[in-house]
């Protein structure tokens, strides 16, 4: 188990290995994609680190988040995962336009 999984509750870490433990035995190729959403500021981008193992997404304690989606992706074993760091979608219980028209995409 990665150091990333150990920082979740132990139900969400048996939950995680029951699922990696579950796709093991395939031999196609599988793909999971997720998208980590919040307010701004809320650890999200640190929440991805955990689950990746590694620093890949910049985190600073005093500057806000960049407004463009991130996408972080890893393959081991013919299992890849896409995680996309999404901007604070909510600053003070509004909807932050910009950063939705960013996440939507062209």
């Amino acid at each position: 188990m990665g150091l990333g999984l150990q920082q979740f509750p132990v139900s969400t870490q048996e939950k995680l290995i029951e699922f990696f433990l579950r796709i093991a035995g395939y031999e196609l190729n599988y793909s999971m994609t997720a998208l980590v959403l919040g307010e701004g500021c809320v650890g999200k981008s640190s929440t991805v680190n955990s689950l990746i193992g590694e620093q890949v997404v910049h985190v600073s304690p005093f500057q806000a988040e960049g407004l463009r989606p991130v996408m972080v992706s890893r393959t081991m074993e013919g299992f890849t995962i896409n995680i996309f760091d999404i901007p604070g979608l909510l600053e003070a219980g509004y909807v932050n336009h910009q950063a939705l028209e960013l996440t939507k995409g062209p």
